[in-house]
Order: structure tokens, then sequence, then C-alpha cells
């Protein structure tokens, strides 16, 4: 099936344009021709390394997925075949993911990352008792549509007692997102969804990941097998909750249902300190080797649930169009004391440009701003800042990913830099790991040129141990003109 031409799945489902990436495959937005509504379609099972059995696997899981019914899941119609390869058909969501709406709205308050959190604990826990383990919980399997959230994606999902793929060669799930102990090819229970998810309320209150980005899934999985997460800056009443959930130990995460109780009560305003919610004391940070995950502390909020304004409409954005306003005030006083008469004698004429290297908010996101009868504050339409924010074309992101991948493993030196000025902290870690890689090759590239993300699907071909296949996303920026890599 290509991108530009539709397609009849199971002669019923037309395909009409990806619309994105999801565990393993593409995700389609299709037409039900039947009922004539928009769906999603992504190919399941079939996959490298995997038996004609393992394919037949997948379909059953499909369709017991099919079987949730809860508010919070991307409901799954149907599992279609076609040319002898099974497809998930799904409810097509017309909204953003828990990805996008960060990135674009910024960290969300520790009450409403918590009421996200438990909503998402509630679906995975009707998956859970129905006996699916996700295995893929992650941002971007979550779509924000009509202000509710829901879990996507269970193309990857297997029942509690199978066997991960990862035996195959293939890494199974998000790298960022797999606990520590399926990061060392452990098995993957329902304990790594609590972990997994954890990760995600992480990221939907940080407005970061966990574990900072290493590059490459194989450096990623070896930190988060090594090492605790960084400590959380703007979690509040949420902090004990995520120490257990992203505990080392998967005892000490507790079950899904009971961390949906403690989200909720964290939602509700409380400390998330529910009697029977917790296998440890919620008070007492784990012991992981001697340290705790993260530092307890951090002041909670009182904001209710919402994600924040749009970036730059935010907080920083008011304080510093408040401070500028207080600028300009205070310089007109300062020159009416003096008496100086050869500027504007009227308030309401008097207009201040500020330069600034902030994008300015958007035109429709006002109400946020504080406004003067006496003086209009314009923000400049240059920037000082080196970085570039136009979008790439798909010509230039592909031709970027490919030609750093086929450098790397022949030139460090140029491939270092063609990373940007932020991702250039760790040289040490950067030869010890790519030094160990024989090749690696790119497929299914994907371009979100506004966006500026590259996915791509890359197969490592290590010098000492078998092949993996991940899918990663990448975010370019132009430094001084130039592309580079920045996450």
């Amino acid at each position: 099936m290509t991108e530009t031409t539709p397609q009849l799945i199971g002669g019923r489902y037309e395909t009409v344009r990806p619309i994105g990436r999801g565990g393993m495959g593409t995700v389609w937005l299709a037409r039900d021709t039947v009922l004539g509504r928009q769906v999603a379609a992504k190919q399941i099972g079939d996959f490298p390394g995997e038996s004609e059995g393992e394919t037949r696997r997948a379909m059953r899981e499909a369709r017991a997925a099919a079987a949730l019914n809860h508010p919070n899941v991307v409901a799954v119609y149907d599992v279609a075949e076609h040319e002898g390869t099974p497809w998930l058909v799904m409810e097509y969501v017309a909204g953003p993911t828990l990805t996008s709406a960060i990135r674009e709205r910024g960290p969300m308050t520790p009450k409403g990352a918590a009421d996200l959190g438990a909503q998402l604990a509630g679906a995975l826990a009707a998956a859970h008792r129905a006996g699916i383990v996700h295995r893929d919980v992650k941002p971007a399997n979550v779509l924000i549509g009509g202000g509710r959230p829901k879990l996507g994606d269970f193309g990857i999902a297997r029942s509690g007692g199978d066997e991960q793929l990862t035996q195959t060669g293939m890494v199974t799930g998000t790298p960022s997102y797999m606990a520590p102990e399926v990061a060392v090819g452990g098995h993957h229970g329902e304990a790594a969804d609590v972990w997994a998810l954890g990760a995600v309320i992480y990221f939907a209150v940080e407005g970061k990941d966990a574990y900072p980005p290493q590059g490459n899934a194989l450096a990623t999985l070896r930190s988060i097998a090594a090492h605790p997460p960084r400590r959380p800056e703007r979690a509040g009443p949420l902090e004990p909750v995520l120490a257990d959930m992203l505990s080392r130990d998967p005892a000490r995460r507790g079950t899904m249902s009971q961390v949906l109780r403690r989200l909720e009560d964290v939602a509700a305003g409380g400390s998330g300190a529910v009697a029977g919610a917790a296998p440890t004391a919620v008070a007492t940070a784990p012991d992981h080797g001697g340290s705790a995950p993260f530092v307890p502390g951090g002041a909670a909020t009182e904001d209710p649930y919402r994600l924040p304004p749009r970036r730059g409409v935010g907080w920083l954005w008011v304080l510093l169009a408040a401070v500028l306003v207080a600028l300009v005030v205070a310089a007109i006083a300062f020159a009416a004391s003096r008496g100086d008469d050869s500027g504007s004698p009227g308030g309401s004429s008097t207009t201040t440009e500020v330069s600034t290297s902030e994008d300015p908010p958007p035109s429709e996101s006002t109400s946020s701003q504080p406004s003067s009868s006496s003086t209009t504050t314009e923000p400049s339409s240059s920037s000082s800042s080196e970085s570039d924010d136009d979008g790439i074309t798909e010509d230039e992101g592909r031709t970027f990913v490919e030609d750093y991948f086929s450098t790397v493993t022949s030139d460090r030196d140029a491939a270092w830099d063609m990373l940007a000025p932020s991702r250039q902290t760790d040289r040490a870690g950067y030869d010890d790991f790519w030094s160990g890689i024989e090749s690696v090759e790119t497929s299914d590239i994907t371009v979100d040129e506004e966006a500026r993300e590259v996915t791509v699907t890359l197969t490592y071909h290590p010098k000492d141990r078998d092949k993996s296949v991940e899918t990663h996303t990448y975010v370019l920026e132009r430094v001084d003109g130039r592309l580079r890599m920045t996450k």
C-alpha cells in the first residue's frame, strides 16, 4: 500500500491518508464504506520474525481489545484482513496526541496531570481485568478528543502470560517508556504498564521525559536499567505517587486499580495517601540501593484540571508583558517628571516596540495579556534567537536523517557536528555506543514539516549481538542556517 493511493481493506475500509505511526506500523485515516464514517486503521501482526501462530495470536488479542468498553479507550471496531494480513480498525479521534498538546501548550498542573492519569489508569485497569497488557503506554498513544484523554494503539498488546517479541530481535514498545525490568529483557507484565503510565504522567506535569534523551533507543534502555529517573520539579502532591509508580521494584508500584485511587485523590486535592491503595507507606521514599528516585518537594498548585494556554500565552508571557508595560509606564513618568515636552504629549498615541526572542502569542489567544489604555506593546517581527522556528520540507527531513545515520558509523566527528549544542553533552558515551555499531539502516521515514519532526524505523547491526529494530522520532532545528538534531 502506498501513501497516496487509497486501497480497500477487507472490502470495506477505504484508506485516505496516513495520520501517524503506532506500535509497529503506520496509522491510516480510512472511510467505512458501509456506515459512511471515518475510522483509523493499522496493520497488526505479520512482522519480521513472527510466525503464523504469533500472527493468529495478535488477531485474538486485537479482538479481546475490541471487547473493552471504556470511555478512555479508543474503541476497536473490527479486525479486517487484507491480502492475508490483519488490520485493526479503530475509532478515529479528531484531536492532538498528549505529546503534541504538551509541546504546544506547556506542562499540565499537578491536579490536571493527576486527573488525566486517573482516567488513563481506569482504562488500563479495565484492560488488565480483561487479561490484556498494553505494552506501549506513551504520550503519543494518548489522544485528547473533546477534552477527554483516550488511550489507543493496542496493536502490540498481549495477554499477561505471553512472551515478549524481543526474543525475535525486535524492540517492542517505546524505549523511554519501558520499565527497568523490560529494559534488560525481562517480562512486561501489568507492573510495567504502571511504570509506563507513571512516565506519561511525569511528562504531562514536567513537560519532559523522566529520563534525558540519549539519542538512540539502546542508550536510553541502558540508562533506564542503570539509573533512577530525574527528580520532578513541578509535581507537588504527585511526587510520592510518581515515586512509587516509577520504582525499580515492580511490587512497590501497586496495581493499576490502586494507582487509580491514588491519582483520583490527588486530582480531588488530596495527598494521594489512600488507605489500602499502595503496597508501602506513601510518606516513605522508596529505597533503590540507598537512594530515592527523586527528592520529595515542590508546592502543590490549586489550579483546576486544565491544559495551560498555548505556548507563549502562559505565565511566562504574562509576566514578561507585565514587566514591559511597567517599564514603559515608568519611562513615561520619568520623562514627564523632567518636563521633557519633545515627545508625544498624549499617552493614547504612544507606541512602544519591544524586541524579544520569544514567539509572540497567537492572535486568537490574547485575553491573558495585560492591556493599558495609554500604551500599546507590540513585539517586533525580528528575533535574536540563533534557532529558526520555520518548518522543514519533507526532502530536508528525509535527507538529514539518512545522511546522519549513514555518517555516524563511519565519521563520528561529522555526525557529532550534526547534533544541536543541547545534544552535545556526553561525547564519551556517544563514542562508546556508536563504536559498537557496525551499521544502521533507515526505512519508513515520515516527516512532520511544521513540527520539524522526522519519524524513522532504524535497524541497528551491532558488532557483538543480534540486530534490533526500533521506530524513533527526532526533532530538527536550524542553528546558524544549518539543520541539526535537537532531540
